[in-house]
């Protein structure tokens, strides 16, 4: 089980059974995980997200290092799509190597989890909420 613990800023920190770590605060998810043998896939990485003013998207920033290159990918989502976020970043780690095991461990879901209510809670956006088709695919 791993381990946590809450900082009085709110951070809540994950560390993983994988020589990993997960740190969340609102707007801004870190995770990392370490190289520990030649084969392994190592990883330092910031996820921050930003809502627009008229909280009609979520901006998303995804940097930081992954096996000691320098990693620096952007996105935007819909807001009806923008809690789809952990299947687009796990795109671009997947074409830097990362697999999705690595990244989606079941460790990391209640910080996941706080992530994907932070977004809600800042589109003010509630459950039942239409889709635009257009926005799938």
């Amino acid at each position: 089980m791993p381990e946590r613990d809450f900082h009085p800023r709110g951070i809540r920190t994950n560390l993983c059974r994988q020589g990993g770590t997960l740190m969340f605060e609102p707007g801004h998810l870190h995770i990392s995980r370490l190289q520990l043998l030649p084969e392994d896939t190592g990883y330092s990485l910031d996820i921050h997200y930003s809502i627009d003013s008229q909280r009609s998207a979520v901006e998303f920033v995804v940097e930081g290092e992954i096996n000691q290159q320098v990693v620096r990918e952007t996105f935007s989502l819909p807001r009806d799509t923008a809690f789809n976020f952990a299947s687009n970043i796990d795109h671009i780690l997947r074409r830097h190597g990362v697999l999705t095991r690595e990244f989606m461990s079941l460790s990391a879901h209640h910080e996941y989890d706080a992530m994907f209510e932070d977004i809600r809670e800042r589109l003010n956006a509630w459950n039942g909420e239409a889709i635009d088709p257009a926005h799938l695919g």
